[in-house]
């Protein structure tokens, strides 16, 4: 919109938490290509998720003399799902986040896929090959994401939240997004590095938020490249987890913009994949249009024995 005199506006700032992991080294089952993944969570802190986050975990009853409550207060981690009470966590949330009518307005995320056999090595470095894509391909998908979900507006990032990992003993990453991002005009911090947070939601509550992350990186990677060992009762787990949340993203992936869907993802879930083919060096042009949405499922064509189709 604009003003009598012509300058934009746009609406009040919006203050933001930023949750973010990662899935590395899946296998195309088809090609044999190697990828990696970064997942992220944005809340919108004027609309509070890590609220109802918690709230979904312990069913809103956080009697702790309940005998519910030990249920209700596992750690999830997708690799290690292996009981009822993990699996009804994750049910709850995956319900959650694709119901527009609780998630709306509060949940964003974005997953960017990173073709590594694609990728040319000479372009990082050597010695840190992933931290060295990592972080430049993290600063794209925080960068994108944030342009996307929250259009014309001044963003203020309060915080950046990431699982612990190696990434945190790398002499770049816990701040160099803070510095390169700190240039754009709409993007400003209020941290000045990365908060890396343990998966135990007992010792830090964000801690809910990155096990939430960690879900969705899980489920959507394990739809992409399939599952190893079916015969588990683990499967059986993953299995009702996937039928929740696999009609949303076979939507998000064959129709990305498609705004009739009553899941309502369109500018608050999104998931991409780069690069769509190898390029040389010497190419000016090598990452035009290398970025796209639609990718075969590997989960899905196995149980389903077709594509998955438009909405």
């Amino acid at each position: 919109m604009e003003d009598l005199f012509g300058n934009n506006y746009s609406e009040k700032p919006v203050h933001i938490n930023i949750y973010a992991d990662e899935v590395q080294n899946k296998e195309c089952p088809y090609l044999g290509h190697s990828w990696h993944y970064i997942g992220i969570i944005i809340e919108d802190l004027s609309n509070p998720l890590l609220t109802d986050i918690v709230g979904e975990r312990f069913k809103y009853n956080f009697d702790n003399n309940s005998p519910y409550y030990e249920k209700n207060n596992k750690i999830v981690h997708w690799t290690d799902i292996s009981s009822h009470d993990e699996k009804n966590i994750c049910k709850r949330w995956l319900e959650y986040v694709t119901n527009p009518k609780k998630s709306k307005d509060k949940f964003y995320s974005y997953i960017l896929g990173l073709n590594d056999s694609f990728l040319q090595k000479e372009e990082f470095d050597i010695e840190d090959e992933f931290n060295s894509k990592y972080n430049k391909f993290f600063r794209t998908a925080v960068t994108y994401s944030l342009k996307v979900f929250f259009p014309n507006r001044k963003i203020i990032i309060e915080n950046i939240f990431h699982e612990e990992g190696q990434q945190q003993y790398n002499k770049y990453f816990p701040w160099h997004i803070i510095y390169k991002l700190s240039d754009e005009e709409n993007i400003h911090f209020n941290c000045e590095e990365i908060n890396f947070l343990p998966k135990d939601h007992n010792k830090n509550t964000n801690s809910n938020m990155v096990q939430l992350c960690d879900l969705i990186l899980g489920i959507s990677t394990t739809i992409i490249h399939g599952i190893a060992d079916e015969n588990s009762r683990r499967f059986n787990y993953i299995k009702e987890l996937i039928d929740i949340y696999s009609p949303m993203f076979c939507r998000m992936i064959d129709n990305p913009s498609n705004i009739k869907s009553h899941y309502q993802y369109t500018r608050r879930m999104m998931i991409n994949f780069f690069p769509k083919e190898k390029t040389e060096l010497g190419d000016i042009e090598r990452f035009k249009n290398q970025f796209y949405t639609k990718r075969e499922l590997y989960y899905i064509e196995k149980h389903s024995k077709q594509q998955c189709l438009p909405f």
